[in-house]
């Protein structure tokens, strides 16, 4: 299967494991020239050290999501977008101090979205990517 060039807007997949592994080995960036089944393939993902990776953190966990803004964005799988939604009702409910805003990915799980990425760290405390099935 070829890579769809039109699909890969930044020229890399961001792949972090944030538990680690007990090797010490992480994955990390694919490279630009990867097919686009990569991430699904092990053997096409480079490998590094915890060392090398030190600056690919993942944020701080916050105190309290009371008057937090999370955003809950859906990555196109089937079903996210309805999970998401029942999450934002389950906050509406049982959280009403967290405002939670729902976005949908454009281009689906694969590509960078540089315009919501920006929005979320203006306007956003803490992310979920959704996958629903």
């Amino acid at each position: 299967m070829g890579r769809d060039k039109g699909r890969l807007m930044s020229g890399r997949i961001a792949v972090l494991d944030p538990v680690g592994q007990p090797s010490g080995i992480f994955g990390r960036r694919l490279n630009s020239d990867s097919p686009m089944s990569a991430i699904h393939d092990p053997t096409n993902q480079p490998r590094d050290t915890a060392e090398n990776l030190s600056s690919l953190k993942m944020a701080p966990r916050l105190d309290t999501l009371d008057g937090k803004t999370v955003y809950l964005v859906s990555i196109q799988f089937a079903g996210s977008r309805e999970f998401l939604e029942e999450l934002q009702l389950w906050f509406s409910k049982n959280r009403p101090k967290v405002k939670t805003v729902v976005r949908e990915k454009k281009l689906g799980w694969a590509t960078d979205e540089p315009e919501l990425w920006q929005e979320i760290k203006e306007n956003g405390d803490a992310v979920v990517f959704g996958v629903g099935g």
